[in-house]
């Protein structure tokens, strides 16, 4: 998260600040950096660090600490995001693109969102959220194929005593939500099944 307001450097933009390239920051300056100013929350590739803080560490001040209060201008990744919302990362990216949902903006060379953005998206019907964080039902969607099978044998012996309507891979493919070749695939299994 970056905090409302807040200018970020990465690695490079702190060397810079240092005056110092980054592989020298790297092995005169890294350590007792890192061990006075931590990165942002949930950033990542690359890390970013707040540009009042480095300043600070850098003229050998007291590191300021980081608003705690949540802000709607508050910029937030699309993992946090997607927890505001309650969907996963991937349905945030997906949905931005596609343009169901603010864009976001790029900075650092990845997409942020406000808040309030987040919190929008959140306050949407749930018909319109995507897949749900954590969701269980990632099971097979394929309906028993014995039933099927069964049932279709039934109508096929039906019809071949002219008591019924003649079974067509068009109607099983309707009647079952299925594809026209799965449709042939139950109507081949009816037909090799034991009829009564």
């Amino acid at each position: 998260m970056i905090p409302r307001g807040r200018p970020t450097l990465d690695i490079d933009g702190v060397a810079a600040r240092a005056g110092v390239s980054v592989s020298t920051f790297g092995r005169r300056h890294r350590a007792a950096f890192a061990a006075a100013v931590k990165p942002l929350p949930g950033s990542k590739r690359p890390l970013l660090y707040d540009a009042a803080q480095v300043d600070a560490h850098l003229s050998g001040k007291p590191v300021p600490t980081l608003p705690k209060k949540p802000h709607p201008d508050d910029l937030l990744t699309d993992t946090e995001t997607g927890a505001v919302v309650g969907v996963s990362a991937s349905t945030i990216r997906a949905d931005a693109a596609t343009g169901r949902m603010d864009p976001g903006i790029e900075r650092h060379g990845r997409r942020w969102w406000t808040r309030a953005a987040a919190e929008a998206e959140a306050a949407r019907p749930p018909e319109y959220k995507g897949r749900t964080s954590g969701a269980k039902d990632r099971g097979s969607r394929r309906r028993p194929t014995a039933d099927r099978t069964a049932a279709v044998a039934a109508e096929l012996a039906a019809a071949d005593a002219d008591q019924g309507e003649p079974v067509t891979v068009y109607g099983i493919a309707v009647r079952y939500e299925v594809s026209t070749r799965t449709a042939e695939r139950i109507i081949a299994e009816a037909r090799r099944s034991p009829r009564q």
